[in-house]
């Protein structure tokens, strides 16, 4: 369209000289009035070429500055995200650092790389493996508290059972009436702490933590908050439902103990 105009303007531009040299050496008897309105006519089609060929020509410059706009508005927008989550990824692995140097024991973090689509709360696998001094069994945790522990480690990965699997149990206590109990994986995201005594006072709020009474778990590792205290289908002791401290399904960076 443009090239068009473009041609156009020019063929008139041609013309309308053409025809004023025309006007002023071979027709000198017209009066000047006649000639300048002639002219004038003959060079608004020119005129009109000119304003439309600089309009469209400004409507392109318009678009492909648009263009680039959005261009540096969409690489604007990735580099907030990527910063966005760089500082996300500095705070946990910071909120790491801080949890390991509390609990004082050596620890090997670890990646997730891969959850099970059809058992999301029950397991997930990390990149870490006997190579990098993992081995069966030890606790896996985030800075809010027990995750799990490794049941299958190969060299370069290991297989995490989290704390809600039906088939996981670790002593537990709770903090502050300092009564024990077992630590049970209720499926469906659920956790409970079993046997406890059924005359026990237990109040909703408290946090259950490992009571170190097995060699997989150290003492004191946080793993969740009594929600409800129910009586068991025989009545000899009560256990509570507990919401875990760490969310298994947000995690991705972990820490093994030793």
């Amino acid at each position: 369209m443009q090239r068009l105009f473009k041609e156009k303007r020019t063929w008139f531009l041609v013309t309308a000289l053409l025809l004023a040299v025309a006007l002023y050496h071979f027709v000198p008897s017209i009066p000047r009035g006649i000639k300048k309105i002639t002219l004038g006519i003959l060079s608004a089609p020119a005129n009109a070429i000119n304003i439309i060929g600089d309009r469209l020509r400004s409507r392109n410059d318009l678009e492909q500055e648009n263009r680039l706009l959005r261009k540096e508005v969409a690489e604007l927008s990735l580099r907030i995200d990527r910063l966005e989550e760089l500082k996300k990824e500095n705070e946990r692995f910071r909120a790491l650092l801080e949890f390991k140097a509390d609990i004082g024991f050596n620890t090997v973090s670890a990646e997730v790389i891969a959850r099970n689509p059809t058992d999301w709360e029950s397991s997930f696998i990390i990149n870490k493996g006997t190579r990098d001094g993992l081995r069966k069994n030890m606790a896996v945790c985030s800075s809010e508290g027990l995750l799990g522990k490794t049941v299958e480690v190969q060299n370069s990965i290991s297989s995490v059972m989290l704390i809600t699997h039906p088939g996981f149990r670790a002593g537990g206590t709770l903090k502050d009436s300092r009564i024990n109990g077992v630590i049970a994986g209720g499926g469906k995201g659920k956790v409970r702490m079993l046997y406890i005594p059924a005359d026990a006072d237990v109040e909703t709020g408290e946090i259950a933590i490992t009571s170190g009474f097995s060699h997989v778990f150290p003492e004191g590792i946080t793993v969740g908050e009594v929600v409800s205290v129910e009586k068991s289908g025989t009545g000899l002791y009560k256990y509570a439902i507990l919401k875990p401290s760490a969310e298994a399904s947000v995690q991705e960076e972990v820490l093994c103990i030793e």
